[in-house]
């Protein structure tokens, strides 16, 4: 994953919000095997008419737009033909094939979350799971997506909190996402001999080894399922059918594990004890720790030393 301010060739971040004429910036992008296969962008806008865009360059990539408040009017031509025009409600999504030099007029105040998605991706992600390549993406444009809400909140949340020390957490809901993607707007059916089981013995006693020892790296997804000799969505998948739990879940449970071990056996201040253990600052391992153990890391070690 890298954060915004990358410069990019694809119609995502500074080059989506210029060409919109809009407030925006890239959020984040999620790479895999080295490429990119997901980038987030949120854009806003308060001025109330703007100009039809100029057509864009043909690339081959999909734009979703995931409205996240209510847009007056979105109208779109392909090729330089009229597609759609009509009112927008917040939960909805539009999706452009950007080989079709889209053109874009939007009325009303803007806030969206855009997903750029290569095609490249997508004829992975099908490879990966034994299934044809994807030959598009669509979705009923006056229908909301439920799904995407919930994993575009959490996105939100994740990105707002501490990204660097979330790795894992980010990589799964892009996963999710492409998947999300694949499946519901891409019809893509997996074979039936690729769902698979659970880890081999010695993948699973990897992956839990290469967490214990880098508790307080930027440890990320596809870092592990390297180690194991997977792609990063075979090696969440069979993860959690092996453990019970997805494996940014494992890891948070070994850095609140680790956390009690050293508030216990030295007297070493919490935000040592939080950089230590990767959670990178006192506040984020405060707010992990509670919701887990349900007191604060102060609280829960003066309770025990009293005791």
């Amino acid at each position: 994953m890298e954060e915004s301010g990358i410069a990019s060739d694809g119609f995502y971040g500074r080059r989506l919000s210029q060409h919109l004429g809009m407030e925006g910036d890239c959020l984040l992008r999620i790479n895999r095997e080295g490429q990119l296969a997901l980038a987030v962008t949120r854009l806003t806008c308060s001025r109330f008419v703007r100009e039809r865009t100029a057509a864009i360059p043909s690339e081959p990539a999909f734009s979703i737009l995931h409205q996240l408040g209510d847009l007056e009017r979105h109208s779109c031509w392909l090729a330089g033909r009229p597609s759609y025009s009509g009112t927008f409600g917040a939960g909805t999504v539009s999706v452009i094939d950007l080989r079709d030099n889209p053109q874009c007029e939007f009325k009303g105040p803007f806030d969206a979350l855009q997903y750029y998605v290569p095609r490249r991706a997508l004829d992975e992600f099908a490879r990966e799971h034994g299934a044809r390549p994807i030959s598009t993406l669509k979705w009923s444009r006056d229908q909301r997506d439920p799904f995407l809400s919930t994993l575009s909140s959490v996105l939100l949340s994740a990105v707002e909190q501490d990204p660097t020390t979330n790795q894992l957490f980010i990589d799964q809901i892009g996963l999710s996402l492409l998947a999300h993607f694949a499946q519901t707007y891409g019809g893509m059916r997996p074979s039936d001999g690729v769902s698979g089981g659970g880890l081999a013995p010695w993948q699973e006693r990897r992956a839990k080894e290469i967490m214990r020892t880098r508790l307080a790296s930027n440890l990320a997804i596809a870092d592990v399922a390297a180690e194991c000799k997977l792609t990063p969505s075979h090696f969440a998948r069979s993860f959690r059918r092996s453990t019970g739990v997805a494996p940014h879940e494992f890891l948070s449970q070994l850095r609140i594990d680790e956390a009690k071990r050293l508030m216990l056996t030295t007297k070493l201040p919490l935000a040592d004890i939080a950089l230590i253990c990767g959670f990178g600052d006192q506040s984020y391992f405060t707010r992990v720790f509670s919701r887990s153990v349900g007191a604060s890391p102060g609280a829960w070690r003066r309770a025990r030393s009293e005791g």
